[in-house]
């Protein structure tokens, strides 16, 4: 019986650790709603213009994805500038002190990732929340619609910059070969595989890498919300390809964004030496000169 208890007390304390960190990113909608009664928050909404200006979350300020991206080939869907970034998440309203909390009115999962990641980038993740199952939730939490669109005024953001969350090319041709390193491939399995190319480039994928097809870290619920699995599950997911927390993570996926839901999973986890390589398949796949591996 006592040593039932002792055992008990680790799991117990483990699981309290874990939820204190997915609660550290996810929220729900009791949690704004409570949030809201409070000054110094900055609500940014996700998905189609025209569907915001019809209803969103009150005082919630739209963002496109093209604003925190850039869509210039041969980069797609990169980092901006960072002074470009800074610049735009002012004009938003976000400042240094500013809570953030991200959310989606389309279930566009990696589009809040994605901006995630940047507030990451960017030295803000401390700060940056995501309302987990997005506008879906919201609305069946009970919580309240606007049609306004509000007028922040201007932040004052002094950015952080950490370009070390990024790998490039020649980063990802070295970790091939690094014992310390776990590449994974966030892309569907089709691709991973060799069934389909992506984006007309060659099949396969990068050699060693594992596998975390992004779709498979959330899930739809009954309402129709989009929402991350619960830890439990996502550890085993990433536990079935042996990604130990003792080991660096380099996430690639078509071109930057669905590897930001792994990118996302792993911090609810407690991962925490993560790289994306923002190139990803779209830059890797063309260059023959770059190994591919394929079943």
């Amino acid at each position: 019986m006592h040593k039932l208890k002792l055992i008990g007390l680790p799991l117990l304390l483990l699981s309290c650790q874990l939820f204190a960190q997915k609660a550290n990113i996810l929220v729900d909608a009791n949690w704004l709603k409570n949030r809201m009664k409070q000054d110094n928050l900055v609500i940014l909404h996700i998905g189609q213009e025209n569907n915001y200006k019809q209803e969103h979350i009150p005082g919630a300020v739209f963002i496109a994805g093209d604003e925190y991206t850039v869509d210039d080939d041969p980069h797609v869907f990169d980092l901006p500038p960072d002074a470009t970034l800074k610049s735009i998440l002012e004009g938003k309203g976000v400042s240094s002190s500013t809570d953030v909390v991200i959310y989606t009115g389309e279930n566009w999962i990696p589009m809040v990732t994605r901006l995630y990641f940047t507030f990451d980038y960017l030295g803000h993740a401390s700060k940056t929340y995501i309302l987990n199952g997005g506008l879906k939730a919201w609305k069946d939490g009970g919580g309240a619609l606007s049609a306004e669109t509000p007028s922040p005024a201007k932040g004052a953001f002094s950015i952080k910059p950490n370009p070390g969350l990024v790998a490039d090319q020649a980063y990802v041709l070295k970790s091939i070969k690094d014992a310390n390193t776990n590449i994974v491939d966030c892309r569907a399995a089709v691709f991973y595989n060799g069934i389909e190319p992506t984006h007309g480039a060659r099949k396969g994928r990068i050699p060693t890498a594992k596998t975390i097809p992004y779709t498979s870290l959330y899930e739809k619920t009954s309402t129709g919300a989009y929402e991350f699995k619960s830890l439990e599950d996502l550890g085993g997911i990433f536990a079935a390809q042996g990604l130990s927390k003792d080991k660096q993570l380099v996430l690639y996926c078509h071109i930057g964004m669905q590897l930001t839901v792994v990118y996302t999973s792993a911090k609810l986890l407690g991962y925490t030496d993560i790289k994306i390589y923002d190139g990803s398949f779209h830059e890797w796949g063309p260059d023959e000169k770059l190994p591919i591996e394929i079943d």
